[in-house]
């Protein structure tokens, strides 16, 4: 192969991924990807893209993640061959369950070079499996016509699988030859024949509409909205709800939490996990769900206890429901649905009783902020009241999530709630807060000290790329989530679940050049959110494992012998 063919076809890929509006890519360095690796060097060089080198695979393709899921934009994510791609994997595991996406380019050997004991060497034909929405295997680097306009065609094609609904990670792997240096510059002036699409706009028909029209009149109904963190305009929902008096509970994620509205019902999940007897009384007639799978395993236990009519609004027709008490599919997003769905009238006095609850239960946990000892249940409280409504919010996975949903329930709009509730794994979560900082200036993780040395490695980046976040550590010492569960009485427990790590979080602040303070009281704490925030800083929160699983049993406690006293 001469250096012309070679540096064609780089060129040939690079424009494709630029047509179809790539604007963002992650290096993970090394060899066989040399010749993209150049080429994108010189696009960031032009302003052209926007490129990242993270030299931990698994932290880049986290740190990829974080970007598209938080723009809801293709992100481009660039390797060398063998175990390099395996790294990516969690992340494009974790991509695929939560639809972003991700435009995975693993560079390889030639053919001739695969199963026959070359080193960095692998099989990474269809590597990721059915991780991953398309596979595609480019060809070498050929003269030939044909063979140019399919790998461009290819190219294109990859990115439109990935943007469209539902988004998800594809894959394309690229078997390259030596020589790998092409010649440079690289002329950009040739653009690829674009290939487009157009949006269609699904729609009921009038026999549909009349349907649900009778399913709803005259129903107790309840909507449910799961994770929906790229959707902004709630118009249509709140309108049909408020007119056909309809309450909303409104998962973490689905970025209505804190809607001047008083349909949104964000303290579902403390309530149903009192079990009161007055549970009896906000059983639905009909059921309308949206967005992904919602937090709280409270919510799923109930649904299934309901027996009642339950219709999923699924515009993917994935059919994802692990309660399995769907029983009827609409082909619809949200907006579409309650722009067009008639709207029934209300039930008196139905949405009142949600509402009622919801007010008591605020009104018990409002008293947490007067205690004097800062614990995991109030940070979420503190988080509510101290955080500008600008400020975008990471959420780990594991217990930080967790009490989110049952404690944060803002009076003020957040629209900016993330957390990686694909495959829910606590890994790479640094480094998705850490793309998502990249894209803006107020942010804010909140993460417990397993995770946190889950990831440490993705901290490189805030200091290489000039980033802004504040990471808010819990550190409880071991797996705090492991202390709720039935195993807690093993004799074995400590060492098998709590796995303490006696981790030394100023250590780790300083090997990063982050600033670091310890928040051991409210008033540190409180004192800490209201500082401007400037580059890397992590804030470390002690907590103790019993005395956590002790303080939530006492709100618990609290709230229901409330609600039992005044309703």
């Amino acid at each position: 192969m001469n250096t012309q063919t070679l540096t064609n076809q780089v060129t040939n890929i690079l424009n494709a991924l630029l047509t179809q509006g790539v604007r963002d890519a992650i290096l993970a360095p090394g060899s066989r990807s040399t010749p993209i690796a150049l080429g994108l060097a010189q696009l960031a060089r032009e302003n052209k893209i926007n490129l990242y080198v993270d030299v931990d695979e698994r932290s880049a393709a986290f740190f990829a993640l974080g970007i598209s899921k938080t723009t809801s934009k293709p992100v481009l994510l660039l390797c060398t061959s063998g175990t390099a791609a395996a790294n990516f994997y969690p992340a494009v595991c974790e991509a695929f369950s939560s639809h972003i996406p991700l435009i995975i380019l693993t560079t390889d050997r030639p053919p001739e070079l695969t199963r026959i004991g070359a080193p960095q060497a692998l099989d990474q034909n269809c590597f990721y499996g059915h991780q991953v929405k398309k596979f595609y295997q480019l060809p070498l680097a050929s003269d030939n016509f044909d063979e140019c306009q399919y790998t461009s065609f290819v190219v294109q094609r990859c990115v439109i699988h990935a943007t469209s609904h539902p988004f998800g990670p594809v894959h394309l792997n690229l078997p390259l030859r030596k020589p790998l240096m092409p010649q440079l510059p690289l002329s950009f002036m040739k653009k690829s024949k674009k290939l487009t699409r157009s949006k269609i706009k699904t729609s009921l028909a009038a026999t549909d509409l009349a349907d649900l029209s009778a399913a709803f009149f005259d129903k107790r109904g309840l909507i449910i909205m799961g994770p929906n963190e790229d959707q902004t305009n709630h118009n249509a929902l709140l309108r049909w709800a408020e007119n056909a008096g309809w309450p909303i509970l409104a998962d973490p994620l689905s970025q209505l939490r804190g809607i001047d509205s008083k349909n949104i019902i964000s303290a579902y999940d403390i309530l149903l996990k009192t079990q009161l007897p007055l549970l009896n009384d906000l059983k639905p007639d009909v059921i309308i769900r949206g967005g992904g799978t919602f937090v709280s395993a409270n919510l799923g236990a109930w649904m299934k206890q309901l027996n009642v009519p339950n219709y999923y609004l699924d515009p993917n027709y994935e059919l994802n429901d692990y309660t399995e008490t769907l029983t009827n599919v609409l082909p619809l997003s949200a907006d579409c649905f309650f722009e067009s769905c008639p709207c029934p009238a209300p039930r008196r006095g139905w949405l009142n009783k949600w509402s009622q609850l919801q007010k008591e239960i605020k009104k018990g946990l409002a008293s947490l902020n007067s205690k004097n000892q800062l614990d995991e249940p109030l940070i979420p409280r503190l988080l509510e009241h101290l955080l500008p409504i600008e400020t975008h919010l990471f959420i780990s996975n594991s217990m930080p999530i967790r009490d989110i949903d049952s404690y944060f329930l803002p009076q003020k709009k957040f629209r900016y709630l993330y957390c990686n509730r694909g495959a829910n794994g606590i890994d790479g979560i640094i480094s998705s807060a850490l793309g998502m900082s990249s894209q803006f200036k107020n942010n804010l993780l909140l993460i417990g000290d397993l995770a946190f040395f889950h990831d440490m490695n993705g901290l490189m980046m805030a200091e290489r790329y000039h980033l802004q976040l504040r990471i808010i550590v819990i550190n409880n010492n071991g797996g705090g989530i492991f202390s709720f569960l039935p195993q807690a009485s093993s004799i074995d427990f400590e060492t098998i679940f709590g796995t303490p790590q006696d981790l030394e979080i100023k250590q780790v602040a300083q090997l990063y050049h982050a600033r670091y303070i310890k928040a051991d009281s409210i008033v540190a704490f409180a004192d800490i959110l209201q500082q401007p925030l400037h580059g890397l800083e992590i804030i470390e929160v002690p907590t103790n494992r019993t005395t956590n699983v002790r303080a939530h049993q006492a709100i618990l406690q609290m709230i229901a012998q409330q609600l039992s006293k005044e309703f």
